[in-house]
């Protein structure tokens, strides 16, 4: 198996910066971003289960995960970084599993939000670079867009479009800092730019989610509605308002999720035993939605990690 990469982070000359910048938004920039961060962001142990190649993925890429602030663990999940010495190398793809977070992306020439995506995104990575990202929490995007989550889902859009100081002067200079420390502590002013607030419909959102995620019991919408005392119409608008999806399909892909782990630990998964703890009553309907998220059948995908592993 091939070592990691390593990658040497490029520092950015501000003076090279292109002109089209004016003095005054430089100036702006280096007194909002290029400043000593007060906090110490605290590093995720547990690494992402949303790779739908795990071992590749940290053979290409450096992949670091970061607990946020206080201020927005109501909001986001962790914040990320993605660094790549790819020089002389063909490109390499970056496959996610479909989950139910927004992420803000944000790279030294573009920055970007990505809604819920209905199947495995993909993103190709060339050369040399970075990304540092957030991934918000099933409904911690909606405080920053402030409207309908389903208007983006399966759509990206320009990051100037919620958060306009995420310009190229910010870009250039976010991505020019030496240390992640600093690179998260501007993140996060960015994002506090926006002013979020935590309100009812966020807080029963949350609490969906987690007992989704630890109670394995909890199989249908029927199941939740009736937990958390709301009726199955006010659950579903809830739901696609602030998440994007509806409560059956957060169900479903975080089972998948849980399923397709499986599939990189185990060495034969019995599939019709996992479909049964997942709550299908049909292995046929567990293998259909597998796919569907996956983009491979179960033993499809254990083919392709045992592939990649003999390698």
């Amino acid at each position: 198996m091939k070592k990691p990469a390593r990658f040497h982070r490029k520092i950015y000359d501000l003076r090279r910066i292109p002109l089209f910048f004016d003095l005054d938004t430089i100036t702006d920039v280096m007194d909002t971003v290029l400043k000593i961060p007060a906090y110490h962001y605290h590093q995720k142990r547990r690494r992402y289960k949303g790779f739908l190649n795990p071992i590749q993925s940290h053979t290409h890429l450096q992949i670091r995960q970061y607990l946020p602030s206080p201020e927005l663990a109501p909001f986001i999940d962790q914040h990320w970084i993605i660094c790549w010495d790819l020089r002389g190398q063909s490109s390499y793809v970056f496959e996610i599993m479909p989950h139910s977070s927004v992420n803000l992306s944000i790279r030294s020439n573009s920055a970007w939000i990505t809604g819920i995506t209905d199947g495995v995104y993909r993103y190709e990575m060339k050369g040399i670079g970075a990304i540092i990202g957030s991934m918000f929490k099933p409904g911690g995007f909606y405080p920053f867009l402030q409207n309908n989550l389903s208007t983006i889902t399966s759509r990206e859009i320009e990051a100037a479009e919620v958060f306009t100081e995420a310009n190229a002067a910010f870009r250039y200079s976010l991505l020019g800092l030496e240390s992640d420390q600093a690179m998260i502590a501007n993140m996060e002013t960015l994002l506090l730019s926006r002013k979020p607030c935590i309100d009812p419909n966020l807080e029963l959102v949350t609490s969906i989610f987690e007992a989704i995620k630890t109670d394995k019991y909890l199989r249908t919408v029927e199941e939740i509605a009736e937990q958390f005392a709301i009726s199955e119409r006010t659950l579903q608008y809830v739901f696609k308002k602030y998440v994007g999806i509806g409560p059956k399909s957060m169900l479903m892909r975080n089972r998948l999720m849980d399923a397709a782990g499986l599939a990189a630990q185990i060495e034969d998964p019995d599939w019709a035993s996992v479909a049964i703890d997942l709550g299908y009553s049909h292995q046929s309907h567990f293998v259909n939605d597998f796919k569907k998220i996956i983009g491979k059948a179960p033993e499809q995908y254990v083919q392709y990690i045992r592939d990649i592993c003999n390698k």
